[in-house]
C-alpha cells in the first residue's frame, strides 16, 4: 500500500519551492519563545518560529491588512491542504524583506481564515535565509542525533523513521505544547500494532495548523517507542475521522474485553471498510520533549537535522 508523507501541502497555481537564494553563510540562532522581526515595505512585523508547519513566511489577516499587500495577478491564488485536503484559502506574492537585518526576497503568503492565533505570522527554518538555522532549547547538549532532513519549503520540514510497525515522517515542533507526541491516524494505529498500545477513553482537541484544532486519543504503549533521544510510553494518536489524510488510515486495536469467553467462537460479518482519502504516516514531537536538549538545528546544504541532547 502506498503511504503519503505527513505535509501541510500548499498547492498553488504557480509553484515556488526553492528556498531562499540570499542564505546566508553565519548560522542563524534563534530563541523559539522571541519573535523574529521582519520587515515588509516599511512596515515591522513579529513573526514566530514553527518548525512543525509549512515553512513559507505566512501572515496573519491583520498582519495582511496593516500591510495593505496585494497578490500577484493571475498566479496569486493559494490554498493550505492537509493530504488532499484543503481547509484554508490563501493569497501570495513574491516581495522583498528584512529578516533580523538579512534582506531577500521571498515568496509571502496570507491566509484568509485563518483564527484563533497570535501575533503577526509564522515562518520555518527552511524559509529564513541562512544555510544553518540554529534553535537553542535550553537542555543539555551531550550528545549529538543526526537525522536526514526532508522536505520543501512549501511544506513542512522533518525527517523519515522506519520503527517495528513501519514507517512515518517525524517533525519537530517546538511550537506544539501538547503533553504527548502526536501521530496520525494511519501511523497510530501501526505503533499500536507494533507497540502493544492500548487505547484509552481519554480524547481531546489538539491545535494542528493555523487554528484547526482536531480530535486526539491517548494510546498507552507496552513497550516504549525510541526515537533518537526521546523514548515514548504514551502518545496521542488523530481520532480517526476521514477529514483529511492524516485522519484516515486503519483502526487502532481493540482493547481486550475482561468478560470475553475464551472458548467461545464466533462468525462476525462486516460490512467493507472505507477508508476514504489516502493515509498520511507522521508524528510530530513538541516542545515538552526537545525541551530536554540544547539546540535542535537545520543543515541545509548538508540536508541533515542535529538535536544535540
Amino acid at each position: 500500500m502506498a503511504r503519503t508523507p505527513a505535509c501541510w501541502a500548499i498547492l498553488a497555481a504557480l509553484a515556488f519551492s526553492a528556498r531562499p537564494a540570499a542564505a546566508q553563510d553565519a548560522p542563524l540562532v534563534v530563541d523559539p519563545d522571541e519573535p523574529l522581526d521582519i520587515e515588509i515595505d516599511g512596515t515591522m512585523l513579529a513573526v514566530s518560529l514553527h518548525t512543525g508547519s509549512i515553512n513559507n513566511l505566512t501572515l496573519y489577516p491583520e498582519a495582511t491588512a496593516r500591510l495593505a499587500i496585494k497578490p500577484v495577478p493571475m498566479f496569486g491564488n493559494w490554498r493550505l491542504s492537509i493530504g488532499q485536503t484543503k481547509v484554508l484559502s490563501g493569497r501570495s506574492r513574491a516581495t522583498r524583506v528584512i529578516l533580523e537585518g538579512i534582506p531577500y526576497r521571498t515568496r509571502v503568503v496570507w491566509l484568509e481564515g485563518a483564527t484563533g492565533v497570535t501575533g503577526d505570522g509564522t515562518i520555518g527554518p527552511l524559509a529564513i535565509p541562512a544555510d544553518h538555522v540554529a534553535i537553542r532549547l535550553g537542555g543539555a547538549k551531550t550528545t549529538v542525533h543526526s537525522f536526514p532532513m526532508l522536505g520543501v519549503i512549501n511544506s513542512e520540514v522533518g525527517t523519515g523513521f522506519a520503527h517495528d510497525g513501519g514507517k512515518m515522517r517525524v517533525v519537530f515542533a517546538v511550537e506544539a505544547t501538547g503533553r504527548y507526541p502526536i501521530a496520525s491516524a494511519a501511523a497510530g494505529a501501526d505503533i499500536a500494532k507494533a507497540y502493544a498500545g492500548v487505547p484509552t477513553d481519554e480524547v481531546w482537541d489538539e491545535p494542528i495548523v493555523f487554528g484547526i484544532r482536531r480530535p486526539v486519543r491517548l494510546v498507552r504503549l507496552g513497550r516504549p517507542l525510541v526515537i533518537g533521544p526521546f523514548r515514548f510510553d504514551a502518545i496521542a494518536v488523530r481520532v480517526r475521522d476521514r477529514l483529511d489524510g492524516a485522519g484516515s488510515g486503519d483502526k487502532l486495536p481493540e482493547p481486550p474485553d475482561p468478560d470475553a469467553d475464551a472458548d467461545r467462537s464466533e462468525i462476525i460479518v462486516t460490512g467493507p471498510d472505507k477508508k476514504g482519502q489516502r493515509p498520511i504516516y507522521s508524528l510530530t514531537i513538541g516542545r515538552p520533549f526537545l525541551q530536554q536538549c540544547g539546540i535542535l538545528e537545520y543543515r541545509k546544504a548538508a540536508q541533515e537535522i542535529r538535536l544535540s541532547c
